[in-house]
């Protein structure tokens, strides 16, 4: 009889010990899924960071780029200004740019795009280059 109770202490010791085997592999394999989804997530914010910088940077080259165009349109005004008989130091103070930046602009600013630019816009040009003549004319008054 003795035997008999101890085998059914093992029985149920046994039974007890896969009940806590089996919830012990239960919850490694829900852990298991969940570090995988901690995983997926985390490559995707990688992914995400990536392709969001991949397209900041393309975002700044195309700014860079029409900035550059702009800094070359407003280098040519300044070009026609000058060629219209405004002196650096004028156009300076017209637009609030230092004499410096002016004779760098005309310096730099080729001549073959604004003869283009000049011919294309040649009314505006005719309607800058009156009040300049009538300055001109004032000048030669006083």
């Amino acid at each position: 009889m003795v035997e008999a109770r101890k085998s059914a202490k093992q029985t149920d010791a046994r039974r007890r010990a896969r009940e806590k085997a089996a919830k012990f592999r239960e919850l490694q394999d829900t852990l298991e899924q969940l570090a995988t989804d901690y995983f997926v997530a985390v490559d995707s914010v990688d992914e995400v960071n990536e392709e969001t910088e991949r397209e900041i940077a393309k975002l700044r080259a195309c700014g860079e780029e029409q900035a550059q165009k702009a800094r070359d349109d407003a280098d040519r005004v300044m070009l026609r200004m000058v060629d219209a008989g405004a002196s650096p130091a004028e156009v300076a103070a017209r637009l609030g740019v230092t004499v410096r930046e002016v004779r760098k602009a005309t310096k730099a600013t080729p001549e073959a795009p604004v003869a283009a630019s000049t011919t294309a816009s040649s009314p505006a040009v005719t309607g800058s280059e009156e009040p300049n003549a009538q300055q001109d004319d004032e000048r030669d008054a006083a």
